[in-house]
């Protein structure tokens, strides 16, 4: 799994402590995008060393405002990527391999405001849930 943090933060540059379970059934790359300004090629070039590989399927995370540039590149890569989970992007998404798993209701008692950050409880709940349903 990719996740694709347009945030970045996290305390002591590791994957928040809500993912740890998750992580011990999954591989899990986090890659901070404020840490990596050139995240996109990056990305890139790692799908590209991976396209030949059979073995090789992902599912991508991320949000909010970069949630439009991780799609386009996907689209290059789609024979790797078998899904890009998204909490609030700030685009309509109509890819085949793009589902939405957690969309903030922006009200008054909305206590965070979106896009929710990655490492919120809820995130990871439905990313479970969308893993799951994935795989059955």
């Amino acid at each position: 799994m990719l996740v694709i943090d347009p945030a970045g933060e996290a305390s002591h540059d590791e994957i928040p402590a809500t993912w740890r379970e998750l992580a011990d059934r999954l591989r899990i790359v986090w890659l901070r995008v404020p840490a990596a300004p050139e995240w996109k090629s990056t990305v890139d070039k790692v799908l590209s060393k991976h396209r030949d590989d059979p073995r090789t399927v992902l599912d991508v995370v991320t949000s909010g405002p970069v949630a439009a540039d991780v799609i386009d590149l996907v689209r290059h890569h789609e024979d790797l990527v078998r899904s890009v989970l998204l909490v609030d992007p700030e685009i309509e998404v109509d890819e085949p391999f793009a589902q939405v798993v957690v969309r903030s209701h922006d009200a008054p008692d909305d206590r965070i405001p979106a896009p929710l950050p990655l490492g919120h409880p809820d995130v990871v709940f439905n990313v479970v849930k969308a893993l799951n349903a994935l795989s059955s």
